[in-house]
């Protein structure tokens, strides 16, 4: 049996699925944050850390912290300046992540349309339809998951920037 691991209210997409990976010792949870090419790996990361965490009892576990570090360089690797790794992120990062994961969560634009109201012709809106398109394919399709990913992390990026350079 794993141990439930507590969601820590920091803790933004990647880590997220990272741990219920580890609870669940189910690697397609996290699979559409890496690349591709980096499946195997992470495959057999989890694989080890769940092995270990069964027989080893004590809470300070080196390998899981591992496990962490690893899912988030392959992903900050892979999005590069993109990429949704909160602790590497700024205060005003974390919560237009945070919004925007909320938002795409609810498929509720509203959440978000003011962030950033004088965007030329509504494309705001047009991104995050266009994202929302790409969700949901039910957590089993990693290519599809994939472009979801890639889809919600350039319009993370485009909300960051676009209001970065309106409040210049």
């Amino acid at each position: 049996m794993h141990t439930v691991l507590h969601r820590d209210k920091d803790d933004g997409p990647v880590t997220r699925a990272a741990k219920r990976a580890l609870e669940t010792g189910n690697a397609n949870y996290i699979l559409n944050w890496i690349p591709e090419e980096s499946e195997n790996t992470l495959k057999n990361l989890l694989e080890r850390v769940c092995c270990e965490r069964t027989t080893r009892k004590d809470t300070n576990n080196h390998t899981a912290d591992w496990y962490f570090e690893t899912i988030n360089r392959l992903h900050s690797t892979s999005y590069g300046p993109h990429h949704l790794c909160i602790s590497a992120k700024s205060p005003e990062e974390k919560a237009i992540i945070f919004l925007v994961e909320r938002a795409c969560e609810s498929g509720n634009f509203g959440e978000i349309s003011t962030l950033i109201p004088d965007t030329p012709a509504g494309e705001m809106r047009r991104r995050f339809n266009d994202v929302m398109k790409k969700k949901n394919s039910g957590g089993d399709n990693s290519a599809a998951d994939r472009v979801y990913v890639s889809a919600f992390a350039d319009f993370i990026a485009f909300v960051y920037n676009f209001r970065s350079e309106s409040f210049l």
